[in-house]
């Protein structure tokens, strides 16, 4: 969303849902390199790890996806690895096909998916390096504009005058990513389109394992990573702020044009629904006790269940008529 902020300021960050995992430098099986992890078991650092692992791609070949998130990882590995590959860039897809038939080298996919299927191609691993959950972090770590945060967008004019319809909808996605921890079978309704989206051929444990592994999605709880931890690596402002920061040295947006709470509305919008579900916890726990009528009572019963189902505003809405 944020190179539209060079003529734009429509599209805004309306939550979080995963924290993503999946940025690595993956390496034919055949060229039989050590990974970054065998180089800090052999008590190398972190930096004398790194360059080990990296030095069979310098003057080589990476290839990598069009998406400008990948950009920061690939740039940040040459520079402190001091690297030296040529980014060749290829949609996911294909890039796939030409890894399983052995002509690539060195490939940075842009999807978890295409990451996953590759590291199963090898036994041990095809990763000579996987950076982002290794380094150390803190907000002042160069590591900061490679976490990634996903999300999802709307735009601000339909957001502003349909909220109510925003804390539904978001609440079906709670409610899914919910299922999903409980019951990780449900992933084999998506197997079939996301294999024919990203050319994989994943059954339903490689989806949830791709997603445990790669991507491992956020409950509704766990949002307070995004907007109460401040020192953080995953608070929402130290992620975008050092995006921004990079996509302004790289002129994709004006310097100084754009700040995190101006695409970010995700904090508001989340600690809205805690305070519904707040406001919900104390009607139910009165009515808990209450003689109500018929009406009334099957009026809690609906505000329970919209409550089970991360429906805060409506399970508060009919808490609410019950008690009046």
């Amino acid at each position: 969303m944020l190179p539209t902020y060079k003529d734009a300021n429509k599209l805004k960050c309306i939550a979080f849902t995963d924290n993503f995992l999946a940025n690595a430098i993956l390496a034919n099986p055949a060229l039989k390199l050590k990974t970054f992890k065998d180089y800090v078991g052999e008590g190398k650092s972190y930096d004398e790890a790194l360059k080990a692992a990296l030095a069979p791609t310098k003057g080589k070949t990476l290839v990598g996806a069009p998406e400008l998130s990948d950009r920061v990882f690939e740039e940040y590995v040459n520079k402190t690895a001091d690297a030296g590959f040529k980014l060749q860039v290829l949609d996911d897809a294909k890039s796939l096909v030409l890894a399983k038939a052995g002509r690539e080298d060195f490939v940075n996919p842009e999807g978890a998916p295409i990451v996953y299927t590759l590291r199963q191609a090898d036994g041990r691993i095809w990763s000579t390096s996987t950076i982002s959950s290794a380094r150390p972090g803190g907000v002042d770590s160069p590591i900061e504009p490679l976490i990634g945060i996903v999300g999802i967008g709307g735009n601000s004019d339909y957001i502003n005058s349909h909220p109510n319809t925003v804390l539904r909808f978001l609440s079906v996605v709670w409610r899914v990513i919910d299922a999903t921890k409980k019951d990780p079978s449900l992933y084999d309704l998506q197997a079939p389109y996301l294999n024919s989206m990203a050319g994989t051929s994943l059954d339903c444990k490689g989806v949830a394992d791709t997603v445990a592994i790669l991507h491992p999605f956020t409950t509704f709880d766990d949002n307070k990573q995004y907007y109460d931890d401040k020192a953080s690596t995953t608070y929402y402002a130290n992620v975008w702020n050092a995006v921004i920061k990079n996509f302004e040295e790289h002129s994709i947006i004006p310097a100084g044009k754009v700040t995190s709470d101006d695409v970010v509305w995700g904090g508001p919008i989340w600690r809205q629904v805690v305070e519904y579900r707040t406001k919900s916890d104390d009607l139910l726990k009165k009515l808990s006790g209450a003689t109500l009528t018929p009406e009334k009572q099957q009026l809690v019963e609906k505000a329970k269940a919209f409550y089970t189902n991360f429906d805060f505003l409506d399970a508060y809405r009919l808490a609410l008529a019950a008690s009046s």
